[in-house]
């Protein structure tokens, strides 16, 4: 699209310009006040994924505390060598040409080092990543007028490492955030965290992997929507779709218009129990747009190798697409640091323009080629080794701990993390009771 024109002025003026841009469609009826709304709203849904991949601590907790230890040294090391300010600012660049009013991000990690301490309370002050103000930094330095509404802290913890030659702790804290361009009003918001988690325990204590989720009143232009950010539990069928069902009846009483995005760890090409039950009551806005999960796990792979459709915006009420696209799926939109090649995200994100009171009718632009390949395998085998399920792998720590993993990519993180630290303070004979 050229630069005298954007996207906001190709949709304000019904134009059919450019690729993945379509008629309006036909108004709905019943909903007055989205018939008498004009301003579209354009919504998008990224995860920023932390850059290496966690499984392998299930691995090491299978081997004991020092290979846990060593493990999260490694793991770090490959998030430094995700090149996470590149990565950000590619997402960034994403948001300027894309335009969205209103975004959801999931995993905007913050990554502290510290003292090492003998239990997994999170201590460590220290950041070595902060993807939040990374993003923020980005946007500023390309004049996109974009600020945070909110961001909800979901899982918090820290394990043992050795970082830059000395022994640490290393605390990974998991959130998500809800952006908006500064041209929004934003009116009530509503953020938490899910009461289904997944929990390990053993000998009485436990550690819960959390999500969470951000709904806010938005207005754009004469357009009045609610808009809702989310990132359910990829670890556990059950727990998902628990967790669907929560988010259901938090929005049941919200204003229509609705858009949900986020990642959902369900969808064509995976596990559907969640997605199906979000469709009871949502429309897909984005049905047709491709897949958007995931590539190999340190995101150096020269083809596209996304093979499910977890990344979603749906959609309630009077309100329909008429514009979607897929970023982060073409390989010309890698980045170059250093000599490396890489994706933005192990993700591919969506963008959606939507128009109250009309039907969708977007032909989605789903950018880059797909395959049936199957995402990368974990690196590493596990012992006992993993056995497929219809949603990942089903990994036994030792003879108290077994944990269901999608067996690749950030969304493993919080559990693997967690499965292993129980398993590193037990065989260290951890008996200080911390949570």
């Amino acid at each position: 699209m050229s630069d005298g024109i954007t996207r906001r002025d190709v949709l304000a003026g019904g134009a059919g310009i450019g690729a993945g841009v379509v008629g309006l469609g036909t108004p709905l009826v019943g909903d007055a006040r989205a018939q008498e709304s004009t301003t579209p709203v354009t919504v998008a849904t990224r995860n920023c994924y932390l850059g290496a991949n966690l499984f392998r601590l299930l691995v090491a907790a299978t081997e004991g505390s020092e290979a846990v230890q060593t493990a999260v040294s490694d793991l770090l090391r490959s998030v430094d060598r995700s090149h996470v300010p590149a990565r950000l600012d590619a997402i960034a660049a994403e948001i300027g040409r894309t335009e969205p009013d209103l975004v959801g991000l999931q995993e905007a990690a913050l990554i502290r080092t510290g003292e090492p301490t003998s239990g997994t309370t999170p201590t460590a002050t220290e950041v070595r990543h902060d993807f939040r103000e990374t993003l923020l930094t980005a946007l500023d330095d390309r004049d996109l007028p974009y600020r945070v509404v909110d961001a909800v802290e979901t899982t918090d913890f820290q394990l043992p490492a050795t970082v830059d030659g000395e022994r640490k702790a290393v605390r990974l804290t998991d959130r998500d955030l809800l952006l908006a361009h500064e041209d929004v009003t934003i009116g009530e918001v509503t953020a938490g965290r899910f009461d289904a988690a997944v929990s390990l325990s053993e000998d009485g204590r436990a550690i819960s992997v959390e999500r969470g989720y951000q709904i806010a009143d938005a207005t754009v232009g004469d357009t009045r929507l609610t808009f809702c950010n989310t990132h359910l539990e990829s670890a556990s069928t059950e727990t998902r779709l628990q967790q669907a069902v929560e988010l259901e009846g938090l929005l049941a009483e919200r204003r229509d218009p609705i858009a949900l995005v986020g990642d959902l760890n369900s969808g064509p090409g995976g596990s559907l129990g969640a997605y199906d039950r979000l469709l009871e009551t949502f429309r897909d806005a984005a049905d047709g747009v491709g897949h958007t999960c995931c590539h190999a796990a340190g995101l150096r792979n020269d083809e596209v190798s996304l093979s499910a459709r977890i990344d979603h915006i749906l959609v309630q009420g009077a309100i329909g697409a008429t514009d979607v696209t897929r970023v982060g799926a073409d390989p010309a939109n890698r980045i170059s640091v250093d000599g490396d090649r890489l994706w933005p995200s192990d993700h591919a994100g969506v963008v959606a323009t939507l128009v109250p009171g009309q039907e969708s009718t977007a032909t989605p632009t789903a950018t880059g080629t797909e395959t049936d390949t199957p995402a990368p395998t974990p690196t590493g085998t596990p012992s006992p080794p993993p056995t497929t399920s219809s949603s990942g792998y089903s990994v036994r720590v030792d003879d108290n701990t077994t944990v269901e993993v999608p067996g690749f990519g950030a969304a493993t993180a919080a559990v693997s993390v967690l499965a292993a630290a129980l398993a590193a303070r037990r065989r260290a004979g951890d008996g200080d009771g911390d949570d």
